[in-house]
């Protein structure tokens, strides 16, 4: 709503200034003193110039509307679930999406954070079973940012992997690599740790 409001006030404050400035060309062209043109009109027509540069800058950096709210988060986006990793089978891949935290000024980034909770298990092999459930300490975490309802960006390194690697929802996850994560709809609760009925965003 905060967003919708400031560019429609914005779009409006930008429109005036384009009709003053119309006005004052229009002014310009009929004084009759080509003296009184250079030492008046002048300074006006700077002026309000100035305001619609101003406005235009301003609209340039609110977010379109349809953007803030077209992004899904929760259950609503694709991304939110439990999904099986190929390359560690059997092992904690839990997705949530969440809104971003709110700006010292009160209002919100238009892009969600993604949140990616794993294990990828104590053995050499990459792969987990029920016996092998990991405890608080095991998991990892790595956040990101939804460009899209269908792509996200996640940073990697605080895994010793890369930053900025691409998501993108096609019935699954595919990353770059080629490597798709599917998504299981009953969920893993039994690849989490026994304590943690569930993974909660921090």
């Amino acid at each position: 709503f905060f967003v919708q409001v400031t560019r429609k006030m914005v779009s409006f404050s930008f429109a005036c200034n384009m009709m003053l400035l119309s006005s004052a060309i229009t002014v310009n062209a009929l004084a009759p003193s080509s003296n009184v043109r250079a030492a008046v009109d002048r300074r006006q027509m700077f002026g309000i110039i100035g305001s619609a540069i101003s406005g235009a800058a301003v609209l340039a950096t609110v977010p379109d509307e349809a953007n803030a709210i077209a992004l899904k988060v929760g259950p609503a986006s694709p991304f939110t679930g439990d999904f099986e990793d190929p390359n560690h089978p059997g092992c904690l891949r839990q997705v949530k999406v969440v809104g971003a935290p709110l700006r010292a000024d009160g209002t919100r980034p238009v892009n969600p954070i993604i949140e990616v909770t794993g294990y990828d298990g104590n053995g050499s092999g990459k792969v987990c079973t029920e016996a092998d459930r990991p405890t608080r300490s095991d998991l990892w975490k790595v956040q990101g940012k939804m460009k899209s309802n269908t792509v996200a960006s996640l940073d990697f390194s605080s895994k010793g992997g890369p930053a900025g690697v691409t998501g993108t929802w096609d019935d699954g996850i595919i990353f770059p690599d080629g490597n798709k994560w599917t998504k299981i709809p009953t969920g893993t609760p039994n690849r989490r740790p026994k304590d943690m009925t569930t993974l909660k965003s921090e």
